[in-house]
């Protein structure tokens, strides 16, 4: 019975999430991996509901058990067997117990010689090190491992380092032992993100996908945009741009959900690379998205002392600028290529759709509830995984039994490897940094470069956010970039809030900027258009996220602060802004644009960005110029055409 029920479901991890990469297990082996990886999902739900262990042994566990699982569906390289685990990956395995285990049964001991490790700490303590970079190379690539690794050469040649950079150095007894035995190294902030938060946040996305909910959504963002001009690429924003806000990876969310939108929007007439380049573009809106951000805003609120609907609510207007800004990028695209809707015929009927699945709004709007409510993401969220199971019971054919529960879990788990042992990863180089101290010098190498300009302290944090970004999950990121970057921006006079808002969004932006362009990447290998292509049609559409931060910044009024007069000028001139952006760059708006208008629209737009009567008015009206000018040509080549 079992076998014929695993045989029967679509396993996502397997099938679409990241398809060619990692080992496909068989037979009997696959139900013991399977039902291994539904006991670390199922363990990490009972802590939220009855509290985990302390902090550094949950998160050795955490690490124990994600390690395993690693290292058994990742191969080791392209040649090693994808059916099979071999020789290194079983090592690695035992390797990653035996390291789990000592500090599970030693951490008395080792609690009683803090300061003083023994040569077994910091052997083991140098294998963990390697094991969780070879973890990171296997599921993420290696950015993050040459990042990491360069941080840990900094820490032992510190004394050969120049100017600020210098530190004392650190011996490698010192250094391994740190970062394997304490809070502040791999067993760190960013594992104890990815244990409490980010594991049961994609779990919860894989029980909405079990229980019917993304087929749910997908029809309704087809029943609302289908028939527009542009509706599918319309449709896969919303879409992409909603699961991308769960899944806490930009370039895991474009090969999850444009299996599904890039082949539609080609069979609409959609070249590829812009195809890929919507997909690309809304799956990294979705880490900047409340309420879940990829995680990172309860990541943040954690950083920063808050509440999370603090973060929340000042996260709602960059972001819905965004995605109306590449709303209405795909609106002028279709209508300067002439791109029809979906026919009439294969559009799902909105009332329809709602009927039949409104109940799946249910888990999302309690997740909202009880954390403005003031409980915590943890809590929050093992209530949400409850009520979806429930719903899942108002039809049949969505039912989940205990078989569904256990394999919605472990697809939940399998998609969660990347991002933690991203998490891992990020614990080295934040280890690095505080043995080193080479936060404070890094905020005081921006300082001096930028002298006291806060706008050149901006432009030096957007290269560091975007090279520090590049391949790295988007908690793991905003980690990085919040322990050496933050407080240098803070230090020149950004707000805090508005400092660590810009820094995730510039890590973001990562994966949409040419010539890397992780996200981009992964859309042109489902869309079949070339990488750099692809990678400057995402850009394009995600302008708005190199814009936004650098007004927020400079008026807080776009995060929901101040006074309520300025906000509502910010919304109302944004969204003009937004749909001159649109414009601008797609070249078209009621006609094909000549390029002076163009840049004048353009100039207009990112000045109405901007939360002052001055600027604003001077944007309006270069936009109204613009926007003027083009109806009357429209006009007019309509008369001629009429006459002749």
């Amino acid at each position: 019975m079992l076998k014929r029920f695993v045989d029967s479901k679509k396993d996502t991890f397997t099938e679409e999430a990241i398809k060619g990469k990692h080992r496909e297990f068989q037979g009997k082996f696959n139900y013991f991996v399977t039902f291994f990886a539904a006991f670390v999902g199922l363990y990490h739900i009972y802590t939220a509901a009855v509290g985990p262990p302390f902090a550094i042994l949950f998160r050795n566990i955490h690490w124990m058990m994600i390690g395993v699982l690693v290292f058994l569906y990742f191969p080791f390289s392209k040649n090693s067997p994808k059916n099979r685990p071999q020789i290194i990956d079983i090592v690695s395995i035992i390797a990653t117990l035996i390291i789990g285990f000592y500090l599970l049964i030693n951490i008395q001991d080792i609690a009683g010689r803090a300061g003083a490790p023994t040569t077994t700490d910091w052997i083991l303590g140098m294998i963990l090190t390697l094991l969780v970079l070879d973890a990171a190379r296997r599921t993420v690539g290696w950015p993050i491992v040459i990042i990491a690794t360069l941080f840990l050469i900094y820490s032992y040649f510190g004394p050969y380092m120049p100017g600020v950079l210098r530190h004392a150095g650190q011996n490698v007894d010192r250094l391994f032992s740190f970062l394997y035995l304490t809070d502040a190294g791999i067993f760190g902030i960013p594992l104890g993100v990815s244990s409490r938060f980010i594991l049961l946040f994609i779990v919860f996305g894989s029980y909405l996908e079990r229980a019917g909910a993304g087929e749910f959504f997908k029809d309704l963002s087809i029943a609302l945009t289908g028939n527009y001009v542009g509706g599918p690429g319309k449709a896969s924003i919303l879409f992409s741009g909603f699961i991308g806000s769960i899944t806490g990876s930009s370039t895991a969310n474009v090969v999850t959900t444009g299996t599904f939108t890039i082949p539609l929007m080609k069979k609409l007439g959609y070249k590829p690379a812009f195809a890929g380049g919507i997909e690309a573009d809304a799956s990294t809106g979705g880490q900047i998205l409340p309420p879940v951000m990829g995680a990172a805003a309860f990541v943040m609120a954690e950083y920063l002392g808050v509440g999370y609907v603090t973060v929340m609510v000042a996260a709602i207007i960059p972001a819905a600028f965004y995605f109306i800004t590449s709303y209405y990028m795909v609106h002028f695209r279709a209508l300067k290529e002439g791109l029809k809707p979906v026919p009439k015929e294969e559009l799902p009927n909105f009332w329809d759709v709602i009927k039949s699945g409104f109940y799946y709004f249910i888990p999302l709007v309690l997740l909202i509830f009880m954390l403005v409510q003031g409980f915590t993401a943890t809590r929050s969220v093992l209530f949400a995984i409850i009520s979806t199971i429930v719903i899942s019971w108002f039809k049949k054919e969505t039912f989940m039994g205990p078989y569904d529960i256990l394999l919605a879990t472990a697809d939940g788990v399998k998609k969660a490897l990347e991002v933690v042992a991203a998490c891992a990863a990020a614990g080295i180089i934040i280890g690095v940094v505080t043995m080193t101290g080479l936060g404070v010098s890094f905020s005081t190498l921006v300082e001096h470069l930028a002298g006291e300009s806060l706008f050149l302290g901006l432009l030096y944090t957007v290269i560091a956010s975007i090279i520090l970004g590049m391949g790295v999950p988007t908690t793991a990121k905003y980690i990085i970039l919040a322990t050496l970057v933050a407080p240098a921006l803070h230090n020149l006079g950004a707000p805090l809030l508005a400092a660590h808002l810009f820094i995730l969004y510039f890590g973001t932006d990562a994966d949409i900027t040419p010539p890397v362009g992780l996200a981009a990447y992964a859309a042109a290998g489902l869309s079949g258009a070339h990488p750099l292509t692809t990678s400057i049609e995402a850009f394009k559409m995600g302008i708005t996220a190199f814009i936004v931060p650098f007004m927020f910044i400079y008026g807080e009024a776009l995060l929901m602060q101040g006074d309520v007069q300025w906000i509502i000028l910010a919304v109302i001139t944004g969204f003009i802004a937004c749909v001159g952006l649109g414009a601008a760059i797609q070249g078209y708006f009621v006609r094909v644009m000549p390029w002076w208008h163009r840049i004048i629209l353009f100039i207009g737009a990112v000045m109405l960005m901007e939360a002052s009567l001055m600027i604003d008015a001077i944007g309006l009206l270069l936009a109204g110029f613009v926007f003027a000018i083009e109806f009357i040509a429209k006009r007019k080549e309509e008369n001629e055409t009429a006459v002749s």
